[in-house]
């Protein structure tokens, strides 16, 4: 039989023996709360502790869940994501894009463009993509990171979408004969070769064949409304001719064509202005100064072959053309007599006689001539012209100096005439014929100078009246004669040519005077000439005619040593490598080379020796 429950008791305050402690028990709900509470507790700790561990141990890695363009690279370490991104997203550039701009329209691959993906850069801001994301929400974070796309600094992009770019154009003023015209203005298109390129990339990426883009329209800076409202000046500005004074006498006076001729419309603070423009009407003021007007003369060097002196510089007289059109227009405007008061200024040369002093040039340090022999009167001018460009030409210390720089294309529009050419070991028309003699004559002169040869080619062919490995060819803008003036003081070159030579002479400062010791090897390498058959229908039938006596081919060294006080400066070898000149025969119709040799035809531009005049 169980026992029965103890009796309870129930006691009141001041009741019983004496006082006594009450225990009160905890209830079940609150002790199940702390315990909650607890693991609670643990459990955030435990969380926070796989977090930061798991940070730790996927620190240099990329964030798992982020990609770039779509292609995956989350938890794959900086190495492994560069090479992911090289085998599938760099390839995604090589695609052809329909690029329509405005009107136009044309297909661009950004990789022949040479945009590439920055792999590095694009990983490197992969892997400051997401982390802490992607350590609180594992399973569900996704990032996809934009690529960094680079282009040239000078981006190409096909001709006719860089025809779309045009420039905004003011609305203008014209004066012909009193009747004012006023020409519209138009709006400009701006474009951005490099957005161009940029946006292509980033259609080429997304998998987009067609793209479509618009210039951006660009405001002209007088528009047609401000030019008609400015006109009403026009009249009175070119209504009658200005007398110019200058120095308080007058000179003479601007004619009302020339002022209607110069006017313009001009933006001042925004506002359309009519006013003379500076660059039409100097060329009359010019005229109307006549003697007055005087160019500066920089400071030269005379020469008699030996030894240089300075020529003074001589300061000219001038004006500035934007304040006389300054002058002009108040006049005009003025409402009075029309008395323009213009000021003659003096200007400096841009080398002084104190200039050319300091540079000490006053001896001859080398010299070269070669003969002209039976030259053509076209290859004499043309030998002249380039003597002329090149005299009085300085060439600073430590400067290089380039022939085909100096003395620029040879073209008809400057002067040069045709002349003869060697070609394959013919004589062919072309322009600038003489040209090889000026750069042999030159280069002859700056090996005995001792300088610094930098480029030099010889020609193909041994060419007799040169010295043996002497001479220098050149072509535009193709082979090139080069020196660099390796002296401490400037050097001058002095160039000349006649009818029968030509003559460079270089002067400097005495401290520049070299030695120069020289050897020429024999002749190596030597190829013995072939035969070679030309046809020509101007030659007599059934005729086989000698035209070129065939010459060796041959390699030959040119030693240079440079000293200076006794001691060695430069020990240089000038090789050149000469090819042989075949024996060349003139078939003529109905005849036939002998033995089993074939008849070329021949080269373009060659003129048969059998035709008329010859």
């Amino acid at each position: 039989m169980a026992p029965s429950p103890p009796a309870r008791t129930s006691l009141k305050p001041g009741s019983g023996p004496g006082p006594r402690t009450v225990y009160r028990a905890t209830p079940r709900r609150q002790r199940t709360s702390t315990r909650t509470r607890r693991i609670v507790v643990l459990a955030v700790l435990a969380l926070i502790g796989l977090v930061l561990v798991r940070g730790l141990m996927m620190r240099g890695d990329v964030a798992p869940g982020v990609s770039v363009n779509g292609v995956d690279i989350g938890g794959l370490s900086p190495a492994d994501a560069k090479q992911r991104l090289k085998d599938e997203l760099v390839p995604q550039l090589d695609r052809n894009v329909a690029v329509t701009l405005d009107t136009q329209s044309a297909p661009m691959n950004p990789a022949e463009l040479d945009t590439r993906i920055d792999v590095t850069q694009t990983v490197d801001r992969a892997m400051q993509t997401g982390r802490l994301q992607s350590l609180l929400l594992p399973l569900v974070y996704s990032s996809d990171a934009a690529p960094a796309i680079a282009t040239p600094v000078h981006p190409r992009i096909p001709a006719n979408l860089r025809m779309m770019a045009e420039p905004a154009h003011n609305a203008t003023v014209r004066i012909s004969d009193g009747k004012t015209t006023i020409s519209p203005a138009r709006d400009g298109h701006s474009i951005s070769p490099r957005a161009i390129l940029l946006a292509t990339a980033n259609a080429a990426l997304a998998g987009q064949r067609k793209l479509v883009l618009h210039s951006k329209i660009t405001q002209p800076a007088i528009s047609t409304q401000a030019a008609k409202t400015a006109a009403a000046e026009a009249t009175q500005l070119a209504s009658a001719p200005v007398a110019l004074n200058a120095d308080g006498s007058r000179v003479g006076a601007l004619s009302t064509a020339t002022l209607q001729n110069a006017v313009m419309v001009r933006n001042v603070d925004g506002k359309a202005s009519i006013t003379f423009d500076p660059k039409v009407l100097a060329p009359a003021v010019n005229e109307v100064l006549g003697t007055r007007i005087r160019e500066p003369q920089n400071a030269a060097w005379g020469t008699n072959g030996q030894r240089a002196w300075v020529e003074p510089a001589k300061e000219g007289v001038g004006f500035k053309p934007t304040e006389v059109a300054d002058a002009v227009r108040a006049a005009a405007m003025g409402g009075g007599a029309r008395q323009a008061e213009i000021s003659l200024t003096r200007v400096a040369p841009s080398r002084t006689t104190a200039d050319a002093e300091k540079f000490g040039i006053s001896t001859k340090i080398a010299g070269a001539t070669t003969e002209l022999g039976d030259s053509s009167e076209n290859r004499i001018h043309n030998v002249a012209l380039m003597a002329e460009i090149l005299d009085n030409r300085l060439v600073m210390p430590g400067q290089q100096f380039s022939f085909n720089e100096a003395v620029g294309p040879r073209t008809p529009e400057r002067g040069f005439l045709e002349g003869m050419a060697i070609v394959d070991g013919l004589l062919i028309p072309s322009i600038g014929g003489g040209v090889c003699q000026v750069a042999t004559t030159l280069f002859d002169a700056v090996f005995a100078a001792g300088l610094e040869v930098d480029e030099r080619h010889n020609h193909d062919l041994y060419i007799s009246h040169y010295g043996l490995g002497m001479d220098a060819t050149v072509s535009w803008s193709d082979l090139d004669f080069k020196f660099t003036n390796n002296t401490a003081h400037p050097l001058l070159i002095r160039a000349t040519a006649d009818s029968s030579t030509m003559i460079v002479n270089l002067y400097s400062a005495p401290a520049d005077s070299r030695t120069v010791v020289t050897e020429t090897s024999d002749r190596y390498a030597v190829q013995t000439p072939e035969k070679r058959y030309l046809t020509d229908p101007l030659a007599p039938p059934k005729s086989v005619t000698k035209y070129v006596d065939g010459a060796d081919g041959f390699a030959v060294d040119v030693t240079r040593s440079v000293k200076k006080d006794g001691k060695e400066l430069s020990h240089d070898v000038f090789v050149s490598t000469y090819s042989s000149q075949p024996d060349t025969y003139i078939v003529g119709p109905g005849a036939f080379p002998p033995g089993d040799a074939v008849a070329e035809e021949p080269p373009y531009g060659w003129v048969s020796p059998f035709g008329p005049g010859n």
